[in-house]
């Protein structure tokens, strides 16, 4: 099969980045169309034959992607797939998915969230991601911007959605139907350490809405140490709120999360997110998952056997959920096998399937 593919950008190790080294080492020869490759923050991309956009030549530096914005539907119809693709396969939370495909082209679109900016977050992105001098301007840009994700929307033949939660979003924002087909890990690069440390770990950006903050008070409740992994805009407050037992690692290298998730006594995630993929990470690793039962977390963590799942995000709820999952013991092998679920032997049998079943199928009326 002819095929390329598409993701948005390249500035940030994230889990979607993730999702596209694996479907770019899954399609070796594949084009990858994008935005832009900032090589400084991301790093190389070895073997990759990048397609880039106009926007690869503008400064993005020190906040002024955010000026880009209102340029992404023009940058993406900038790009034009190769004539002669059978099957263009785009990893898309934004506009990356309006670029330009010829009439003989299946476009399936692998769903890591429909647009949260455009959609069901709109306030908290522009309270918390946007400069308050801008945030008008954003605001009035919006609507436009909307209608331009709808109508790259449309042109998707076929959907992916990386979880349940996410299916039923597209199915809420862009009325299209979708198959899930969860994020991959490949467990075997993961193993519990010989023994475990005296820690747990919370791996996130620092970001608000990431609800670190619930962990560090959750584990002032607890006493016990906790190491934060990420680093972001809300760290100044996290390290004020701290007390002694939680330590703040900053960025560090895969090999480091690896080791810190190894040894850790469990892993913290009180975020409610589309997926994620770290707290599968963490049950490859044998530790595991206190979680906010919202959002991806509820497909993965099953209350009792993986960790456990709270309410709400209530540092007192995750603290006792924290010393519950301590006495319950879990095993570190059964936590592996849990994880399983999720290898990335599973994740490329099933979007090869997908693909197959998109090529015969055809071009969506």
């Amino acid at each position: 099969m002819s095929l390329a593919l598409a993701h948005e950008y390249f500035t940030v190790h994230g889990g979607a980045e993730r999702v596209v080294d694996v479907l770019h080492r899954m399609y070796r020869d594949a084009p990858v169309y994008t935005f832009f490759h900032d090589r400084r923050a991301f790093g190389p991309l070895p073997g990759y034959e990048l397609r880039t956009s106009f926007l690869q030549g503008v400064p993005r530096g020190g906040g002024l992607h955010r000026a880009l914005l209102p340029l992404y539907p023009r940058a993406a119809a900038s790009l034009h797939v190769d004539r002669g693709t059978e099957c263009l396969l785009t990893s898309t939370s934004a506009f990356i998915k309006c670029l330009s495909v010829p009439d003989e082209t299946v476009h399936v679109a692998y769903c890591h969230s429909p647009t949260r900016y455009l959609w069901d977050w709109t306030e908290q992105y522009l309270a918390e991601e946007v400069p308050v001098p801008l945030q008008g301007l954003v605001r009035s840009l919006l609507p436009g911007l909307r209608d331009a994700d709808l109508r790259g929307a449309n042109r998707v033949d076929h959907w992916i959605a990386n979880s349940a939660v996410v299916r039923d979003r597209i199915k809420r924002y862009y009325g299209r139907d979708s198959e899930v087909i969860h994020p991959p890990v490949d467990v075997d690069t993961f193993a519990p350490a010989a023994e475990r440390g005296d820690f747990w770990v919370i791996v996130s950006r620092l970001s608000a809405y990431k609800r670190v903050d619930v962990a560090v008070k959750a584990f002032n409740e607890v006493g016990m140490r906790l190491i934060v992994v990420g680093d972001g805009r809300e760290r100044s407050a996290l390290e004020q709120v701290a007390r002694d037992n939680v330590t703040f690692a900053g960025r560090v290298d895969d090999a480091t999360v690896k080791e810190l998730l190894g040894s850790a006594r469990g892993f913290i995630f009180p975020a409610e997110d589309d997926f994620g993929i770290v707290c599968v990470e963490a049950l490859a690793s044998g530790a595991p998952v206190v979680a906010l039962g919202r959002g991806g977390a509820t497909e993965i963590v099953r209350d009792g056997l993986d960790g456990a799942l709270v309410s709400d995000p209530d540092p007192l709820l995750f603290a006792a959920a924290v010393r519950r999952v301590e006495q319950a013991g879990l095993d570190p092998r059964e936590l592996r096998r849990s994880a399983r679920r999720f290898d990335v032997s599973r994740f490329d049998s099933r979007i090869r399937a997908s693909l197959e079943h998109a090529r015969a199928e055809g071009r969506a009326s």
